[in-house]
């Protein structure tokens, strides 16, 4: 557990408002203020801080999982201490501190930053299932000469991880080199149009039957799955992207006991603050309601954590 005194920096906000201990705590959000490889809007360094935020000044109500995430236990550990400009020396800081807090049982829930910690994640939890929401596939081998970027993220993680077992959901920007990768490896995924002429409930079906088999699963949001004007603030905008509506329905039908954790990324907020900001904060609510619902049994109580690890 030495990583969580040697590479965190204590936040001014705690994300949510509410402060559970680090013993008691189901969740705990890490900041990750990183964008060294952005190659267009920069600033996703000042996304944790600006979803915390926003999270202060939105009601938490789950009207999906029918309660308030005041209610659950979540504990803010504040930021990772990012090295700037080195992205290597980063993610293995990340590691580190993913690995204690697995180890401590604690479900992590990472505010970004740059989509590049998804890698991280992926190395501590190398036999989860990874379902990512995004724009892209981030799947180039290299891009702007370095091979882990933003843009090469996932090409790195199916180094890591079973690919089978990898489902991209709202994709719509690509280029040659990644359709030829999606046809040769006959990877998963989902574009908008796919999901609205399924509907949600086919599309969630199709999705999980892909990664039945897998005992752990990860989620990873990158913002600008969601179309512009939705969420404008983002690293790299896309248009023709889902509407929140088609994202946390999504994450109702797709969240289950096997959910270990998730990071909400690539929010860079436009003059410090930002509509992406709030639409991050929004998700990372509704997932922790939804993880808690599906890891908790029906007692009286309502407070009977399922171990899934």
């Amino acid at each position: 557990m030495g990583s969580l005194k040697l590479y965190i920096n204590t936040s001014p906000i705690v994300f949510g408002g509410v402060q559970r201990s680090f013993s008691e705590a189901f969740f705990v959000v890490l900041g990750f203020p990183f964008d060294s490889t952005s190659s267009y809007h920069p600033g996703a360094r000042f996304g944790p801080l600006a979803i915390r935020e926003a999270s202060l000044n939105i009601e938490t109500w789950s009207w999906r999982a029918g309660m308030d995430f005041e209610d659950l236990g979540c504990h803010d550990l504040g930021d990772l201490a990012i090295v700037l400009g080195d992205v290597h020396e980063t993610l293995r800081r990340a590691q580190e501190v993913l690995e204690d807090l697995y180890t401590a049982r604690k479900i992590p829930i990472v505010l970004g930053g740059e989509h590049t910690i998804t890698l991280a994640s992926a190395r501590t939890q190398r036999n989860a299932a990874l379902i990512c929401f995004d724009a892209h596939f981030d799947l180039r081998n290299e891009y702007l000469s370095q091979r882990v970027s933003h843009a090469t993220v996932m090409r790195r993680v199916l180094e890591v991880v079973n690919p089978e077992f990898m489902y991209w959901i709202g994709v719509r920007a690509t280029c040659r080199e990644e359709q030829e990768l999606l046809r040769s490896r006959k990877l998963n995924y989902m574009t908008p149009w796919d999901l609205r002429k399924l509907g949600t409930l086919e599309a969630a079906r199709r999705v999980k039957e892909k990664i039945k088999e897998a005992n752990k699963v990860y989620i990873s949001v990158d913002v600008d799955v969601l179309d512009p004007a939705y969420a404008p603030d983002v690293g790299n905008p896309e248009p023709e992207g889902l509407t929140p509506s088609e994202l946390l329905d999504m994450l109702k039908l797709l969240v289950d006991a096997r959910v270990i954790g998730a990071d909400i990324v690539e929010v860079a907020p436009i003059g410090g603050r930002g509509l992406s900001a709030i639409q991050a904060a929004k998700i990372a609510c509704e997932l922790c309601c939804l993880i808690y619902r599906a890891k908790t049994s029906l007692t009286t109580a309502g407070r009977t954590f399922m171990k899934t690890r």
